[in-house]
């Protein structure tokens, strides 16, 4: 009997642990950022039945992450049950705060991912609303790429709201009738997409069409309201764009840890034609010259092994651009990538105020090599934003499976603590922000018009879309 009695207690026991800690029983918090990236490449593969699986067990991890509930969600829509996505969405809602610095922009995408919804759950008419949200707060942000985006998703959503009932007659299949209106208004919004961005292939499709059915002539974009251009992010402006897209002196003291492990030399940046460690270098040093003299700035190296001292291992104000500058420029590559090793100790490298804002600027091209004691580098990152620390992450790396592991300790530590991740876009010669990349992928391709006589001829500007 006693035997039965203590194995109750230590039953009980368990139980009061297991439901008053924080323990996650589906997974880490990155296993949860491992499954939303694989989700994300799935998704802009067309896998969308894989990738939906990938976000649910994301958002079962941390289902107050908001960017998992809006990648969840609007795959929920785009594979045909928009009941569950909008309950996700509006369950989003609550974990939005005005104190983010990313407050409006993931605003704009909310707005957006709930007209995407309404779109592929046929309720056009519901979707513009949202769509014209989005629209109205990006251009306070600026991005003309997403804005191209959004006028054409508002383009779609116009030119098929029209009813809920498909037409039908003896003589011909199932059709929704389009009056000349809503396609004058529809190739409005497309030639506004395709003037915020002439790359939008799709957009230039979907206004031609209009316009030759039509007979319009597209117009300069010169009413265009002004937003602020996104084309400072070509590589030959590197620092610029860093400064702008991470906001690094922003800041009340900056630490650069920098990765100068082995496989920095032996990759180059391709439209460059020198190493990823040279890239680094340039870019630091340049850098250098566009940050105030007045911030304190430090410095540590990731390279070596798990154990090993690193190279350089400065203080936030303890070195002097001068000599930060010397200590770039006589930089040699070392070793592995003893990450979270390194992570984990730079705190040491900030002053001991409790009120400045901290911010990392780390620059790598792999993941994480040491175990750290089984630390969970998204726990860390997320008890490190405590103390007022963002992590900003450049990264020579392409954002695709093959480099699941890094872009997933990328992602945790810029979410956690509000900083963002970088991309080097090999191809395009550009840098690129590693964010809610589904955005892209929903660009909403208008089917053929076909012109009809449905009420017969008194009834002369009439055409109609034939759903497949």
């Amino acid at each position: 009997m006693n035997v039965l009695n203590t194995l109750a207690r230590l039953l009980l026991l368990f139980l009061i642990v297991y439901t008053t800690s924080s323990f996650r029983p589906w997974g880490s918090a990155k296993a949860a950022y491992r499954h939303h990236f694989k989700g994300t490449v799935n998704f802009a593969e067309g896998q969308y039945a894989r990738a939906e699986d990938h976000f649910r067990k994301a958002y079962a991890i941390l289902p107050d992450n908001y960017t998992f509930a809006l990648s969840l969600s609007a795959c929920l829509g785009r594979n045909g049950n928009p009941t569950e996505a909008l309950q996700i969405l509006q369950k989003s809602t609550a974990s939005l705060e005005q104190e983010d610095r990313e407050y409006v922009q993931k605003k704009v995408m909310r707005y957006f991912v709930e007209g995407v919804v309404r779109c592929y759950g046929k309720r056009y008419d519901l979707a513009i609303s949202p769509f014209k949200k989005s629209i109205e707060l990006q251009e306070t942000l600026g991005n003309r790429k997403l804005l191209s985006t959004f006028h054409n998703a508002l383009g779609y959503a116009t030119l098929f709201n029209q009813g809920m009932g498909a037409h039908r007659s003896a003589k011909q299949a199932p059709h929704y009738h389009v009056s000349k209106r809503d396609m004058v208004r529809a190739a409005a919004s497309f030639e506004k997409a395709m003037q915020y961005n002439p790359a939008n292939t799709v957009a230039q499709t979907n206004y031609r069409m209009l316009a030759d059915t039509l007979g319009l002539t597209a117009g300069t974009g010169k009413d265009l309201p002004v937003v602020k251009e996104s084309s400072g992010d070509y590589i030959p402006n590197m620092p610029g764009s860093i400064l702008e897209l991470t906001r690094l002196t922003e800041t009340d003291e900056l630490l650069l840890l920098l990765d100068i492990s082995g496989s920095m030399v032996m990759e180059k940046v391709i439209c460059m034609g020198v190493t990823r460690f040279e890239t680094m270098r340039s870019t630091m040093l340049e850098l250098l010259d566009s940050i105030p003299a007045r911030l304190p700035m430090g410095i540590g190296t990731i390279g070596g092994d798990c154990g090993t001292t690193p190279r350089l291992w400065h203080r936030t104000g303890s070195i002097s651009r001068p000599d930060l500058q010397t200590a770039l420029e006589f930089l040699v590559p070392d070793g592995t990538t003893p990450l979270l090793t390194i992570l984990e100790a730079s705190p040491v490298l900030f002053s001991d105020s409790t009120t400045t804002a901290k911010t990392i600027f780390l620059v790598s091209d792999g993941a994480n090599v040491c175990r750290a004691n089984g630390l969970d580098i998204c726990e860390w990152a997320a008890r490190i934003a405590q103390r007022n620390v963002t992590i900003h992450i450049l990264t020579f790396l392409d954002a695709n499976l093959n480099n699941t592991e890094a872009f997933t300790e990328y992602t945790c530590l810029a979410d956690n603590t509000g900083g963002r991740v970088i991309y080097i876009d090999n191809y395009r010669c550009r840098l690129a922000p590693f964010s809610f990349s589904l955005v892209e992928s929903f660009q909403f391709q208008a089917p053929e018009l076909k012109r009809v006589q449905c009420g017969g001829p008194a009834v002369e500007a009439l055409w109609a879309i034939f759903p497949d």
